[in-house]
Order: structure tokens, then C-alpha cells, then sequence
């Protein structure tokens, strides 16, 4: 090739080259806006996103302070609640043991009419008469039978080795009642 063809075509070249730059440029640069685009959307996003995980972490900071006072308020609640049983409890021991105190006293007194009226009876029939005898009946209340008699089924049940709560079950009887019977008879053994 001749020297002449060589220059025309490099120069041809050149021209190509020098129209194609620019134009690299410029699809370079809708490329470069958008890239700047999305940085500023994914800043904008992250801002958001940071936004809500501070309200988020203050929601979680006031349901927290929620949940301590209202734990707190339930300790307290539980605290008057056991309060309130235990003085519950030693009420009705106190009941109880009026009642067992009752019932012994009642029965000491029913022991000793019985006796003054077997003793009357023995010392002279002749002497008294018979509305002496009813006047004396009157004031003394009939013997009770004993708490093993009034409450066999309970008692066999505790024989037989079952708790107090299947004994309430089992019988109807309230389990404080259960146990209450159980400590008269002792009580009545002794």
C-alpha cells in the first residue's frame, strides 16, 4: 500500500475516533446521574431506616418502663393478696379453735349434767321426782357421738392412706374441713 492510503486511512480513523469520544462521554454520563441517583435514594432509605429504628428503640424503652410498672404493680397486688391469707388463715384457726374449745366445753358440760343426773338418780329414786328429773334432762344437752362415729367414711378413707385432698374429692367435704376433723380427733383421742 502506498504511503498516500495509509495516512488517508489514519486520518479516516482519527475522525472516527474523535466522534466516537464524546459520544462515550455522554452515555457515560446518564450512567454517572443515575449512580448518583441511587446514592441519594440508598441515603435517603438508610435515613429512613435509621429514623425508625430510633422509634422503634424508644417503643421498646416505654414497653419496657410498661412492664416494670406493671410488675411492679402485681408484686404488690400478690404481696397484699398473701397478706390478706395469711390473716385469712389465722382467722379461722382462731375460729376453729373456739369451735374445738366450744365443742369440748360442751361436751365437758354435757359429761358432768349426765353424771348429775346418774348420780341423782342413784342416790335416792324416791327422793326425786320426776319433774326434777326432766328439768335436769333439759339443761343438759345430749351426748354427742364421737367424731370417728359422725365421719367413719373419712376416717377409713385416712386409714386407708389417702390424702386429705382426695379425701375432699371424694367425700365432699372442703380439704380445710378434712383437716380440721382430723386435728378434733386427735384432739378427742388425746
Amino acid at each position: 500500500m502506498s504511503p498516500w492510503i495509509i495516512i488517508v486511512i489514519l486520518g479516516a480513523c482519527a475522525i472516527a475516533y474523535a466522534l466516537i469520544m464524546p459520544k462515550k462521554d455522554k452515555v457515560q454520563e446518564p450512567g454517572h446521574q443515575l449512580v448518583q441517583e441511587m446514592e441519594s435514594t440508598l441515603e435517603h432509605y438508610m435515613a429512613e431506616i435509621e429514623n425508625d429504628n430510633d422509634a422503634l428503640i424508644q417503643r421498646v424503652a416505654e414497653m419496657k418502663g410498661e412492664a416494670a410498672a406493671a410488675d411492679q404493680r402485681m408484686q404488690s397486688q400478690l404481696q397484699e393478696l398473701q397478706e390478706r391469707l395469711a390473716e385469712l388463715e389465722n382467722r379461722k384457726s382462731l375460729e376453729a379453735e373456739k369451735y374445738v374449745n366450744g365443742a369440748l366445753i360442751h361436751n365437758a358440760s354435757g359429761l358432768q349434767a349426765q353424771g348429775l343426773v346418774d348420780s341423782v338418780r342413784f342416790e335416792s329414786e324416791a327422793e326425786v321426782s320426776e319433774v326434777d328429773l326432766q328439768v335436769v334432762e333439759q339443761e343438759s344437752p345430749p351426748l354427742r357421738d364421737s367424731i370417728k362415729e359422725r365421719y367413719a367414711e373419712l376416717f377409713n378413707l385416712y386409714a386407708e392412706g389417702k390424702s386429705v385432698d382426695a379425701i375432699a374429692k371424694q367425700t365432699g367435704i372442703q380439704r380445710g374441713e378434712v383437716q380440721l376433723i382430723l386435728q378434733l380427733a386427735e384432739r378427742e383421742e388425746s
